[in-house]
């Protein structure tokens, strides 16, 4: 077994397997199936070039064959910190192919988290871009070579690869093929029942936490969603958040739509323009993107210039999508959306196709597998009753059971009986759907009266000059907490704190209490690798003017 790793116990890992949940099928196993059987298709497009699903194995192939070669064996760890690229797409499953685990490490990573995940997973390669926004993959890698002696090999995408690095770009050109056969790679086939990839917590506090998740689980999670919300070869989905996030990778993402015979088409940035004309270009059906980078497309003054009119889907993730931004995406795009809570760490709720929209608004859909057990608790771990408010508490057949290598961490995040404690606020809403209320640390606690900054967002959303939001806990010496709005404007409108409270007293009838007791205007705001909005960098950020203005006065 992967030293770190928490198995799952005995008597789940024969219930998942005898109702069917897991097919002990590697992620190499699946890759080999659908580039079989979809060989001529498209596969993959990204940067005007179309790969089919043939041209694809035979790259995979060729780049595990010379990862074989360099010294990388079935286990070892690899920081995988690609942009959406083809390299990216063809390290991925060579890696997964010959069992190394990848470390799905963000582009905008820096030194501090590569560091960390070399020497706490014992990573034996890294794999970087040569040039990537103006910033040093390869300068930063030699750093962390110092300080983490496992850290053997470097690869490099792309032209400038420097002295010290391996080329991907040669790696692919050379037909290794040709001197060591394919067939020498089923030596290296992992246990299904192993890590298959390494994801990251989506925690913006600290270094994230390592999600180790066997091919087991990782296979029914991409299959599963696909299936739910019905991926076919026709579908064409575009990635324009990180490919190396789990929400792009297998919710559905490149893992669903490619095991279904459909185009994934990777979008190198999520910036507006960029991703309207791939929409346009390689009509594409179905869309994966946080809530707020959703609110920017739909905002965007000049989407009339172009024509979305293949798209199909877009799914929301990363965040709750607020019932006012929801209600809009129909008429403003013409297309449908889901409803989704998703978590790296395995289950994934989802809304259904065909759902009303009373489901739609009101809830972020229900579990996928009928072996998904939830449990909604307060503070004290006790159930509460049907409707109420608590912490989500999951356990099932695509949720992890422990962090990987982190014992102590473990005790406070998982129940002893297995439960992943989530740290959603949520209540059942009908039957197993469930409605997000908020984090438990996303909560304002003035003076002891406990508010929902989800619920807050949502009523600012509704007023007709605001873009978008973020409601925020900000320090007070008396109350302890106060609520501090965030908002964009649309069009830069003017808008006040009066204004604003009138409003939500008098069109939303919300409680004084949750009322916002600052208001600050911004042009944009702050946002995390993932492209949520970065409440943590707005805390500091009133934190800081609070207290310059009290040395003021």
């Amino acid at each position: 077994m992967m030293q770190g790793h928490v198995p799952y116990p005995d008597e789940f890992v024969k219930r998942y397997r005898e109702k069917g949940y897991w097919l002990d099928k590697t992620l190499g196993d699946d890759f080999d199936e659908f580039t079989g059987k979809y060989k001529n298709r498209v596969a993959v497009s990204a940067a005007g070039k179309h790969v089919t699903y043939s041209e694809m194995a035979k790259n995979v192939n060729r780049l595990a064959l010379h990862f074989v070669e360099k010294g990388l064996r079935t286990y070892d760890t690899a920081i995988l910190q690609l942009p959406n690229e083809l390299e990216f797409i063809y390290c991925f499953f060579a890696l997964v192919k010959i069992g190394v685990v990848p470390i799905m490490s963000l582009p905008a990573h820096r030194d501090a988290e590569i560091t960390f995940f070399a020497q706490f997973a014992g990573a034996k390669a890294h794999f970087m871009p040569a040039s990537f926004k103006d910033f040093s993959h390869q300068e930063m890698s030699r750093q962390a070579r110092a300080k983490a002696p496992s850290l053997e090999f470097g690869f490099v995408s792309g032209k400038g690869v420097e002295p010290g690095f391996i080329s991907i770009s040669e790696l692919l050109a050379d037909r290794i093929e040709e001197r060591i056969h394919v067939e020498s790679l089923k030596r290296y086939r992992p246990n299904p029942m192993e890590p298959g990839v390494i994801q990251l917590s989506g925690g913006t506090t600290g270094v994230p936490k390592l999600i180790a998740r066997i091919h087991n689980d990782y296979t029914l999670n991409y299959r599963g969603i696909a299936k739910e919300i019905n991926v076919t070869k026709d579908t064409v989905t575009g990635i324009a958040i990180p490919v190396n996030h789990n929400f792009a990778l297998a919710c559905p993402g490149v893992l669903g739509t490619l095991y279904h015979g459909g185009r994934v088409v990777l979008i190198p940035t999520p910036r507006n323009d960029v991703v309207l004309q791939a929409i346009q270009n390689e009509k594409i059906t179905l869309m994966p993107t946080p809530p707020a980078l959703l609110i920017r497309w739909m905002e965007d003054p000049d989407l009339a210039r172009y024509d979305i009119s293949s798209l199909e889907w877009v799914i929301a993730g990363g965040a709750r999508l607020n019932a006012e931004v929801a209600k809009k995406i129909k008429p403003v795009l013409g297309c449908n959306y889901f409803q989704n809570l998703g978590m790296a760490e395995g289950m994934a709720f989802w809304s259904r196709p065909g759902d009303d929209e009373d489901l739609l608004l009101n809830s972020q859909g229900a579990p996928l597998f009928d072996d998904d057990e939830i449990r909604i608790v307060d503070e004290n771990e006790r159930d509460v009753p049907y409707g109420e408010r608590g912490e989500l508490l999951v356990r099932g057949p695509n949720t992890i059971r422990g962090y990987f290598n982190a014992p102590e961490y473990n005790k406070k995040a998982f129940t002893a009986d297995g439960f992943y404690r989530t740290g959603d606020v949520v209540r059942f809403y009908k039957g197993r759907y469930v409605s997000v209320e908020g984090r438990i640390k996303d909560t304002i606690n003035r003076g002891a009266e406990k508010i929902s900054a989800e619920e807050v967002e949502n009523h600012i959303l509704a007023h007709p000059k605001v873009e978008n939001c973020a409601f925020i806990a900000m320090p007070d010496h008396v109350l302890g907490e106060k609520g501090c709005a965030f908002v964009l404007t649309r069009d830069s409108r003017s808008l006040t704190l009066d204004e604003l409270n009138k409003f939500l007293k008098e069109e939303r009838n919300i409680a004084t209490f949750k009322l916002p007791e600052r208001l600050e205007l911004v042009t944009s705001f702050p946002m995390t690798n993932v492209g949520k909005i970065d409440k943590k960098e707005l805390r500091r950020i009133i934190a800081e003017k609070l207290k310059k203005e009290e040395g003021r006065s």
